[in-house]
């Protein structure tokens, strides 16, 4: 990427924060090498160290925001400070000039110093004040709802151990690297919240609930709690209830929702069907839950269509009932069923929002080829904060409409190019 990237409108005056205030738009990294800073400072340092920790993390900061690899962030930030830098350089005898930035190698022995752990513990706190900054400046609100979803990371090394799991659904290996990600939705606002690196046979439950719990502990109101099947457990289900949130869930299609689809399309029964949801016969703790199924329809199709299409004849009953799914959730009907089974079934649909995230942070740029968990853990955080900033400056740039800004999107693209400028326009001011 180049260092004088062109813009496709003014950025002054359109609702973005200056650069160079206390609250500028790379804040969230700025909390992010002060987060790696104040946990490395019990770490042995060398004897006669040519580079400062700031050295280190240019290099990885202005990769992440570029979409480059270290190396490539590495040798332009060096020739960067080079042609900037004022006096004499020192020049080895075999022609080498001394290096303002370290190498990659240097850079990936720095990133593996810092244990999982702590990267968790960078994670929280990063993210934490990023959805502060989203507070006050008003992205969203104190009412949100948590969206919760895994991502696959295919591994491509020979390891064997809890921390790699077998997958069948990824290109040329069988191994991968399981993620459980959080985020909050709130004002029409998607932004990351969390990430966990799950183990083999690590339970998830605890995560979920630990998670949620912590938001209500942050002064956030959870409206629901929107999940896939894999988090299937009525026990997931009675501990947010017992917080004061809601759950929607897809309903698994055992024997029993199938006669509910049934009695559904027969006609003996309406669309919400009451349902005491259990944990498994066997289980060692078991719990109960009261939740309300509602039906809605596959692939854009009409619930009433395929109703009264059954009962013209023009489908079976196993063809009507594939193309109705159920969604399961704690919260009591409302008065009106109808609309409310419609407004829970649409309101569902907000889960795809994690999804496309995972997507865009894949997008972000090329995936790195590190084997250590750690580094990847710290790769993806990086992007998580990219992502949240491109959200939140595209709501900013919204709330500012000028006659310039009307029709326009404020793509992830840009959102880069206007942080690679801001980090280059900082960094020109302390050479």
């Amino acid at each position: 990427m180049s260092n004088k990237i062109i813009l496709p409108f003014p950025i002054v005056g359109s609702g973005l924060i200056p650069p160079f205030s206390r609250d500028n738009n790379l804040s969230f990294f700025k909390k992010f090498c002060e987060e790696i800073k104040s946990r490395l400072w019990r770490v042995k340092k060398p004897r006669f160290k040519l580079y400062e920790t700031e050295d280190f993390l240019k290099a990885f900061v202005y990769s992440e925001i570029c979409g480059i690899s270290i190396r490539h962030a590495s040798e332009t930030l060096n020739k960067y400070y080079l042609r900037k830098r004022r006096g004499r350089i020192k020049v080895f005898s075999d022609g080498r000039k001394r290096r303002m930035i370290p190498h990659q190698t240097d850079v990936n022995k720095f990133l593996r110093r810092i244990g999982l752990n702590r990267a968790r513990n960078i994670l929280r706190a990063c993210l934490d004040d990023q959805l502060k900054e989203a507070l006050q400046t008003s992205v969203i609100s104190r009412k949100v709802d948590v969206l919760i979803d895994f991502t696959e990371h295919p591994y491509y090394g020979k390891r064997e151990d809890k921390m790699i799991k077998g997958t069948t659904r990824q290109k040329g290996t069988n191994k991968m690297r399981h993620y459980l990600g959080f985020s909050v939705f709130s004002k029409n606002t998607h932004l990351f919240a969390g990430l966990e690196h799950v183990a083999k046979n690590q339970s998830r439950v605890p995560l979920v609930i630990n998670f949620v719990e912590y938001l209500f502990d942050k002064g956030f109101k959870v409206g629901f709690v929107i999940i896939d099947r894999e988090f299937y457990r009525a026990e997931i289900l009675d501990e947010i209830k017992g917080m004061g949130g809601n759950v929607l869930i897809p309903a698994k299609d055992n024997k029993k929702i199938k006669n509910f689809k049934e009695d559904y399309l027969k006609g003996k029964a309406g669309r919400i069907r009451e349902y005491l949801f259990s944990s498994a016969l066997g289980a060692k703790h078991r719990f109960f839950q009261k939740v309300f199924l509602v039906f809605d329809a596959k692939k854009k199709l009409s619930l009433l269509d395929i109703k009264r299409q059954f009962q013209r004849g023009e489908l079976s009953l196993k063809d009507a009932s594939e193309n109705i799914y159920a969604i399961m959730t704690t919260e009591k009907p409302k008065r009106k069923n109808n609309s409310w089974a419609s407004r829970r079934s649409k309101h569902y649909k907000k889960r795809w929002f994690i999804e496309s995230g995972f997507r865009d942070l894949n997008r972000t740029g090329p995936r790195w080829k590190s084997t250590y968990d750690n580094v990847r853990y710290l790769d993806l955080l990086a992007r998580m904060l990219l992502y949240n900033s491109w959200k939140m400056n595209h709501i900013l740039l919204k709330k500012h409409k000028k006659n310039n800004l009307k029709n326009h999107d404020w793509t992830q693209y840009e959102n880069q190019c206007f942080l690679a400028n801001q980090f280059l326009a900082v960094e020109k001011k302390l050479i």
